[in-house]
């Protein structure tokens, strides 16, 4: 080959890298963590906001969804989001209140009469206050899904009343207050990350856990789990959020889309999960799982045991939100 010939080459091959390197650098990459299945509607609603994204952008955003804890726990994912090394996460507002006190107001159980006024207060003035209170912490909070009701799954006894909960070990998320409203109401409850749960209650380690009657389901619970009850005590949101650097190093435009998918993820998720409720809970008992549905004034019996509790830590959270979010729903009740 001629020196001629050696030079032409090069300055090819040095073009074609410069190419490659232009095109590789116009892509950014949202790596998305999460604790659930990819038989999940989370997942879903998160593959609907991939979608988005990258249609949107022209492909200039790729997203990448991580399922099954594959990237750690929520808590692990949120320090991990801090680094940079993950960017979004859909944790319940419980995880989020051991970064900002007051995510823990709207996880109180007994706090939303039903889904239809979660979702109202959700896309309120209210939330986004609530989400606003991210950013000094490092995160951008997107947009507010809706996990839905849990309920209490265990392996020990029916649930029909109160007392029928005394001393159970039940597994909570993994926040302080929960941990208190689930002592009022006599259990024995367990912290632990969602990627734990299964084992755990295989091993005996918990006598139950609380969780939508989907999560139960597409978590294979009921393998290890004999009896599930209408507990209903907490209907959750899920908080779409992103890495606050991160999401200041993209443009105005790439703000914008990911900010407009998150609203496609919300709006899927709410409807989903509303469709798959009544579908699960018949699929659990198909599966051999004993329901026992709790009566009316028993579960009044165990809110009112619980209520002492959660309007203390209400109060003791942020009085002033805490009154505001209880007025919000009364007003939103009334309608």
């Amino acid at each position: 080959m001629t020196s001629r010939m050696t030079f032409r080459f090069g300055l090819v091959f040095a073009a074609a890298a410069m190419v490659f390197s232009a095109a590789a650098s116009a892509e950014t990459v949202i790596k998305v963590g999460t604790g659930i299945s990819e038989a999940h509607y989370q997942y879903k609603a998160l593959q609907e906001f991939e979608a988005y994204v990258e249609a949107q952008s022209g492909g200039e955003l790729q997203v990448e969804i991580y399922p099954n804890a594959m990237l750690g726990s929520d808590l692990e994912i949120l320090e991990a989001i801090k680094l940079g090394t993950v960017h979004m996460n859909v944790p319940t507002p419980s995880v989020l209140g051991n970064f900002v006190k007051e995510f823990r107001i709207p996880d109180l159980p007994y706090i939303f009469p039903n889904a239809e006024i979660a979702n109202r207060v959700a896309d309120s003035e209210w939330a986004a206050d609530l989400l606003a209170r991210l950013e000094p912490v490092g995160f951008k909070g997107l947009a507010i899904g809706d996990f839905g009701k849990r309920h209490i799954t265990n392996d020990v006894r029916p649930i029909e009343s109160l007392d029928d909960l005394k001393g159970m070990k039940i597994r909570v998320m993994q926040n302080p207050v929960i941990l208190e409203v689930f002592r009022s109401l006599g259990t024995n409850p367990t912290p632990m990350g969602f990627g734990e749960v299964f084992s755990a209650l295989q091993m005996g380690t918990i006598d139950g856990q609380e969780n939508p009657y989907a999560t139960i389901l597409l978590s294979r619970f009921y393998e290890v789990q004999k009896y599930l009850s209408n507990s209903g005590h907490m209907h959750s949101w899920d908080v779409l959020h992103i890495g606050k650097p991160f999401f200041d190093r993209l443009t105005p435009e790439q703000q914008q889309i990911v900010q407009d998918g998150a609203k496609v993820f919300a709006a899927s998720e709410r409807k989903a999960s509303q469709e798959a409720e009544a579908a699960a809970l018949q699929e659990l008992i198909d599966a051999g799982v004993t329901y026992t549905e709790i009566s009316p004034e028993n579960l009044a019996q165990m809110r009112a045991a619980a209520m002492p509790t959660v309007e203390k830590f209400g109060n003791e959270i942020n009085a002033e939100m805490f009154g505001e979010l209880t007025a919000l729903i009364e007003e939103y009740s009334k309608e």
